[in-house]
């Protein structure tokens, strides 16, 4: 039995990523949790990239942390000459989930342990919101992240993956709608050909504007639990 002493004197996982990341590195053989944040980093870079030389125009950076571990990269292009403004953001997020917030999300994610007081946890997430200057061009956003939860050992408890995509045209061009849902599509079958009619049905019934009798945009997919 680990007195309370013990698991005060426990190193938190955040504590125990830093110094893995220190003394190691990330390679394949790392928690899925240290992959995922490197993963998403060098998504965030290779989009950056590729949107200043489509725009032109240079993107800010500005790299923050967090007192209790993780953090994140904020990146903001404005007043471009294709985009009004562009964001590309990743955020590290270490903390403690008390035990009514753990109830509260076995409501949707049935592998959290429910006789628990706390569990630590770890978020990873990649978001993107793109808006062109040209009504004739869509609007984009995306969302993907990672959850864990972790054992006083720092092994996993609980994880899954969540997130989307969709795109918001102000004016509809068929062959935008197309490519958009073609290209994800592409995407998903790589992995399992029964995912992209699930989250494209997911996303259209989680983007529903239940008042305007319509969906966000086109819709694209939308998953969690995963």
């Amino acid at each position: 039995v680990t007195s309370d002493v013990e698991k005060a004197d426990a190193p938190t996982i955040a504590e125990r990523d830093t110094l893995s990341k220190r003394e190691s590195g990330v390679t394949s053989t790392s928690p899925m949790r240290l992959r995922m944040e490197s993963f998403i980093k060098s998504k965030q870079e290779e989009i950056v990239r590729e949107l200043e030389q489509l725009d032109g125009t240079r993107f800010t950076i500005d790299k923050w942390d967090r007192p209790n571990g993780g953090g994140g990269i904020t990146c903001v292009l404005q007043d471009g000459k294709v985009f009004e403004k562009a964001g590309v953001n990743t955020s590290i997020v270490y903390g403690s989930l008390p035990r009514p917030a753990i109830a509260k999300m076995r409501v949707n994610h049935k592998a959290l342990d429910p006789d628990v007081e706390s569990l630590e946890f770890f978020a990873a997430g990649l978001s993107m919101v793109l808006h062109p200057h040209n009504p004739m061009a869509p609007t984009v956003h995306l969302n993907y992240r990672y959850f864990e939860t972790a054992n006083a050992d720092g092994t996993p408890n609980a994880w899954w993956f969540g997130g989307g995509t969709d795109l918001t045209p102000s004016y509809l061009f068929d062959e935008d709608a197309i490519h958009f849902h073609r290209t994800i599509k592409d995407a998903c079958d790589a992995h399992d050909k029964g995912y992209f009619p699930r989250f494209k049905k997911w996303c259209d019934e989680y983007f529903n504007v239940k008042h305007r009798h319509e969906t966000r945009g086109v819709g694209g997919i939308f998953f969690d639990d995963l």
